[in-house]
């Protein structure tokens, strides 16, 4: 089904929403009336997420520069562009190179937005155990922050920001801080509090 709707409010992609951080910030922005869009590389979680919030979802593995190219494709087509991303894929450096292939990908279709517009990179809570994680040092806060900063050189004097935000241990208040970030950016934004259920 083609989209192709007017765009009103605010629209926010978030990765890795099927769990954790990802459906956590999609929580807080549909508590808010915005309107998502998801994806995670887990269909089932996926398509529980999207049931559950009422939302759009389409599958899209971060680690694919096809998957990505192939995702950004049908967002841009369904929807022409859209205002926030939520880069909150995966751990360790599936989360860094998640952000970079994602970003890529979506920042065409970014930029045909209008009003301030983000890119909101969730860090890593903690840097991993070099014996047990690949690419120790992409998967740091320290890494992805280097990385998420290379970002925001690319969109320095455009309407897009690049923000880096470090997952707390609580979800669901790393989410609230993340909304906060948003609102400050988009300050004509009216959210409308909605009723979202808790997952059991």
């Amino acid at each position: 089904m083609t989209m192709n709707k007017a765009h009103k409010g605010l629209r926010v992609i978030v990765t890795g929403a099927g769990e954790g951080i990802g459906f956590a910030c999609a929580s807080a922005f549909a508590a808010r009336g915005a309107e998502l869009i998801l994806t995670d590389h887990d269909p089932e979680a996926l398509t529980g997420a999207g049931d559950f919030l009422g939302c759009y979802s389409r599958f899209c593995d971060v680690l694919s520069e096809a998957s990505a190219a192939i995702f950004a494709d049908e967002i841009g087509q369904e929807f022409v562009t859209f205002d926030v991303l939520i880069n909150a894929a995966g751990n360790g450096f599936v989360r860094t190179l998640g952000m970079m292939r994602m970003a890529k990908a979506l920042l065409p279709v970014l930029r045909k937005g209008s009003g301030g517009r983000l890119i909101v990179n969730v860090a890593p809570s903690s840097d991993p155990c070099s014996r047990h994680q690949p690419f120790a040092h992409a998967g740091s806060q320290s890494g992805f922050a280097t990385l998420s900063d290379s970002l925001a050189a690319q969109t320095r004097g455009s309407s897009i920001g690049v923000v880096t935000v470090v997952a707390g241990v609580d979800a669901d208040a790393t989410a609230e801080r993340i909304v906060e970030i948003v609102r400050s950016a988009r300050p004509e934004w009216l959210s409308r509090p909605t009723t979202v259920r808790r997952r059991a």
